[in-house]
């Protein structure tokens, strides 16, 4: 009997380590999608250089190319990294003539994060790709799917499912070409921005963000 209990009792810490390796795992590819963990491999998507002009009216999203942030640690796998990650943004942005702005858009794309092994295990406890690929399919994440595969760490595929956003708030330009956005919870944002007839294109401005999701990259719109 006592046999008995001590194997259970190392069943039940087995399954309790390998749900803590999972929870790791989880945190890391989660901060990839909300801003990124460990290091980033390159963004394949280019920034456009600031012109100014005058923002005012709507405009539509006609065209992205933006890298999602991967530059931020994240301490259950500091040596994971992203490659490929590419968003896509659709949608309408409106700057008025007194200040404010609103924003209403969709954003969805994919991430391809690669977990090397030393990500994978946790006390002692080792899981495979196919194992993540079971954990995320009895476990899934609203408006995200994970396949993952490889023999030597894994390569994780994130899809993240057209998802709808707006904003609002104030904005203010600089003849540089610098728009900065102050949404109505506070949070700022600066992109380059550069207007040619009725076209306009925004990238992030260096050190920041745009719209709070990339690090890289450039969005067309076209003047309603």
């Amino acid at each position: 009997m006592g046999k008995m209990i001590a194997s259970d009792r190392n069943v039940v810490d087995d399954r309790a380590m390998r749900i803590s390796t999972f929870a790791s795992i989880m945190g890391c590819l989660a901060a990839f999608v909300n801003a990124g963990c460990g290091s980033s491999s390159g963004g394949t998507c280019s920034n456009t250089a600031a012109c100014g002009g005058d923002v005012v009216g709507t405009w539509t999203i006609t065209s992205s190319c933006v890298s999602a942030s991967s530059s931020m640690s994240n301490s259950s796998c500091p040596s994971a990294t992203s490659s490929g990650s590419n968003l896509t943004i659709r949608g309408t942005v409106t700057y008025n003539a007194d200040g404010t702005y609103s924003t209403n858009a969709t954003i969805g794309g994919s991430i391809t994060v690669y977990l090397p092994p030393s990500c994978l295990t946790t006390n002692g406890v080792t899981v495979t790709c196919d194992q993540l690929n079971q954990e995320f399919a009895s476990n899934p994440t609203a408006g995200i799917t994970f396949t993952c595969s490889g023999s030597s760490g894994c390569s994780c595929v994130e899809t993240i499912a057209a998802e709808a956003s707006s904003a609002t708030g104030t904005y203010t330009t600089t003849s540089a070409g610098v728009v900065t956005t102050t949404d109505a919870d506070g949070s700022i944002s600066q992109s380059d921005y550069c207007v040619k007839g009725t076209t306009m294109t925004q990238s992030p401005h260096a050190g920041s963000t745009m719209m709070g999701t990339a690090e890289s990259g450039t969005i067309t719109l076209t003047k309603n």
